[in-house]
């Protein structure tokens, strides 16, 4: 990994049920995956997000790695370990944590137990105390770097770029301090945005908003009302939303007001809690679903 970033790796400041439906779910989950390996002449690259439940996990794979963003809520990790097996994935370059919510890190201490992690990505705030604290022991545990996700750094994996676009500032709130990060894999770009909100996308497309223009968006906080603004759509020009939520959520997520959004905009939307895993699949010049 190459990093525009002169920060040394900080690992201290972070330390700031239904068993037969569960397995239904993960063999679906399974099967979906292995449908996707299926074909003799045909490469998965591009992004998959999990069907984690109310959480955010997706992974980008491409040729000679992949990179995991956010890791689930905890009841889910068995089922997320269980996606990246079925694609493969015994390594990951780098896992970006986009907050510490438990929604967001909940199975992160169990893939840095059962993969190899080159790097762990995330912003310096505080989060969900249990949560942070398996994480950090599992880091701990695994010797694994991790580097404060700061507005304008790079992290470079070959022909894979990380670009972090937000925090530009300590907002001292999980959702607000939320690593909104741009991927670009030749000439693709997939823009994830965590549980970011207003203020923060606001302030990020006022200092970068040249930098937010995408293919494919990770609809900010699972389609709630209170991301994915106007002021971030316009900059950033997806063709492809995915949201990830659970079914019938106790939030209502999506929210109308996202959808509608999208929905003038004429961006092609996608929903785990409707379709399963979405997968998004790339050549490097352009981008569709896998249907």
């Amino acid at each position: 990994m190459s990093t525009r970033s002169d920060k040394r790796p900080r690992t201290s400041r972070i330390r700031t049920a239904a068993a037969a439906a569960a397995a239904a779910i993960l063999a679906a989950a399974v099967a979906a995956a292995a449908f996707i390996l299926s074909g003799a002449n045909e490469k998965f690259t591009g992004a998959a997000f999990f069907n984690v439940g109310q959480g955010d996990a997706a992974v980008f794979v491409y040729d000679g790695g992949a990179v995991l963003f956010d890791a689930g809520p905890n009841e889910s990790e068995d089922r997320l370990l269980s996606y990246l097996s079925a694609l493969g994935i015994k390594r990951l370059d780098c896992v970006v944590l986009s907050h510490p919510h438990e929604d967001h890190i909940g199975g992160a201490d169990a893939v840095l137990r059962e993969l190899e992690v080159g790097a762990v990505i995330m912003p310096d705030t505080e989060g969900d105390p249990r949560s942070t604290e398996e994480l950090t022991d599992a880091l701990a545990d695994e010797g694994c770097p991790v580097y404060e996700a700061v507005a304008g750094d790079e992290y470079s994996f070959g022909e894979l770029t990380l670009t972090v676009l937000s925090p530009t500032r300590r907002y001292g709130e999980g959702n607000l301090d939320s690593a909104i990060v741009m991927l670009s894999y030749m000439d693709v770009k997939f823009l994830f945005t965590g549980d970011a909100e207003a203020e923060s996308e606001r302030d990020a497309v006022a200092a970068l908003g040249g930098e937010f223009d995408c293919d494919v968006l990770k609809v900010g906080h699972h389609g709630s009302s209170t991301s994915t603004t106007d002021e971030l759509l316009d900059a950033a020009t997806p063709s492809i939303a995915v949201i990830s939520c659970g079914v019938d959520n106790d939030y209502g997520h999506p929210h109308a007001e996202v959808m509608e959004r999208l929905s003038a905009r004429g961006v092609e939307i996608h929903r785990t809690d409707a379709e399963g895993t979405v997968y998004v699949m790339t050549d490097g010049k352009k981008v569709w679903v896998k249907k």
